[in-house]
């Protein structure tokens, strides 16, 4: 034992704006498998997750300092990280010996940046965090040289940007730790990853755990829902950027799901890809306890298709939702407005192919230039007719965001669009149920997307 006491944190949201991501069933994972890891390796870790919790900044605050932990864990992706770093800022006020850390996607792309940006935060870790906060702690502990550790990035008394150099990423995900879900209180829903890596390259995604995938054997997996439902789960994601990449893989897990009789009491879903899934194996998995699967389709043109590196067509889409609906597989459809040279034509043609092929449950989001990306790249140099207006980093969000404008189209025009692609979807296919199901469960995010769209109109006619 190291004698020294780790807090986790996921941070209370900007605003409750998405029910769903701002006050979320499930716990966070990430969080989860930090944890396991620090406690097989000794260490004194507990977790507090803010919005599963739906614990506010103030409260989140007199919790901390009431555990007296000797080392804060903060996690961000890119639209979290003001709010980590202002929880961070108020932690080192009111408990001055603690030792903040930031991890998560966005440090990982921007290590230097971010602490420079927020002080709050004393280092960072960067890429994958289960061995490097071991290794981080069992130092800080021992007086020993933080430089050194792989994955540790800090400023040192100078100023200076000090950083260990990246470290390897796991190769065998069989030898992690248990996530510690035990830190959490009980829940319905739980994200499980599974695998790490993805290896196909769309410009709008920063793909931190590598082009080369590697999963947990069928027989972890399957061990891990199985104690996930004696704990009282009833639904998960599969949080794996594609799920089905390896089919065998796939048909394992969906075998050994209905031979266990899992298939009965956990309902499942997860994304994939195109290029991944058939009628075949869509069958096995509805079969296995399966309800919705989700596509990143993101535009219904050929050539916009082949731009953006998606190895797929339009005629490959039209098969797999064939497929799908044969199989009775329920599927989302991830279409991605403000492409490189977006036009409000072209926008339109997208929402026309959405209509088309009908997804059970239709996603249009705004494209958004994430650090690390292809797409953030060239809107940062002015690229693809992108216009970088960010002021910061809560703008990075691809339903409520605002973090690009376009020479093709107006902004403004390109949000009514998005707002009207869901109506569209449903009204055009006659799914009046469907719409006002859908509205009920998305309430929150219409609203605002609703100011945001008349708000403007009245700032612009003042």
């Amino acid at each position: 034992m190291t004698g020294l006491r780790v807090l986790l944190v996921n941070p209370p949201p900007f605003r409750r704006q998405e029910a769903y991501y701002d006050t979320p069933p499930y716990p966070r994972t990430g969080l989860a498998y930090l944890a396991g890891s620090l406690r097989t390796g000794g260490i004194d870790a507990q977790i507090l997750d803010c919005k599963f919790e739906r614990v506010g900044h103030d409260e989140a605050v007199r919790r901390i300092v009431q555990t007296g932990a000797d080392i804060v864990g903060f996690t961000g992706f890119t639209n979290e990280v003001i709010q980590s770093a202002s929880l961070a800022a108020a932690v080192k006020q009111a408990l001055p010996t603690a030792t903040t850390v930031i991890g998560g996607v966005h440090v990982s792309v921007l290590p230097e940046r971010t602490l420079r940006e927020f002080p709050g935060f004393d280092m960072a870790v960067v890429g994958e965090g289960e061995v490097t906060l071991v290794e981080l702690v069992r130092a800080i502990g021992q007086g020993g040289d933080l430089h050194a550790i792989p994955g540790v990035a800090l400023l040192d008394g100078h100023g200076n940007y000090r950083f260990g150099g990246d470290r390897e990423r796991i190769a065998d995900l069989a030898g992690l730790a248990e996530p510690a879900w035990e830190l959490f209180p009980p829940a319905r829903e739980y994200i499980l990853h599974t695998q790490r890596g993805c290896p196909f390259q769309c410009p709008f995604c920063v793909n931190p755990n590598g082009r080369k995938v590697r999963a947990e054997p069928v027989e972890r997996v399957l061990r891990q829902i199985a104690a996930l439902e004696e704990k009282g789960c009833r639904s998960i994601l599969f949080g794996d950027e594609v799920f089905t990449l390896d089919r065998e893989r796939t048909l394992a897990i969906c075998r050994g799901l209905v031979e266990s009789g899992l298939h009965r009491k956990i309902r499942w879903w997860c994304v994939t890809h195109v290029n991944c899934i058939d009628y075949d194996l869509a069958k096995a998995m509805r079969e296995a306890g399966c309800y919705r699967v989700g596509l990143g389709l993101e535009s219904g043109d050929e050539e916009r298709l082949k731009a953006i590196g998606k190895k797929t067509s339009v005629g490959k889409i039209k098969r797999v939702v064939s497929d799908l609906k044969r199989a009775r597989l329920p599927f989302e459809g991830y279409f991605i407005l403000g492409q490189p040279g977006e036009t409000a034509e072209t926008a339109e043609s997208a929402i026309d192919f959405a209509i088309r092929i009908n997804p059970d449950y239709p996603v249009f989001g705004i494209m958004v230039p994430y650090p690390g990306t292809e797409i953030g790249r060239m809107a940062a140099e002015g690229e693809g007719g992108y216009r970088l207006i960010a002021r910061d980093w809560n703008d990075y969000n691809k339903q409520i965001g605002n973090a690009l404008d376009f020479d093709g189209v107006d902004r403004r025009l390109l949000e009514k669009m998005q707002f009207q692609g869901y109506v569209r979807v449903f009204l055009r296919n006659l799914r009046l149920a469907g719409f006002l199901k859908f509205c009920w469960q998305y309430r929150s995010n219409g609203w605002t997307a609703l100011g945001r769209i008349f708000g403007r109109r009245r700032e612009g006619a003042s």
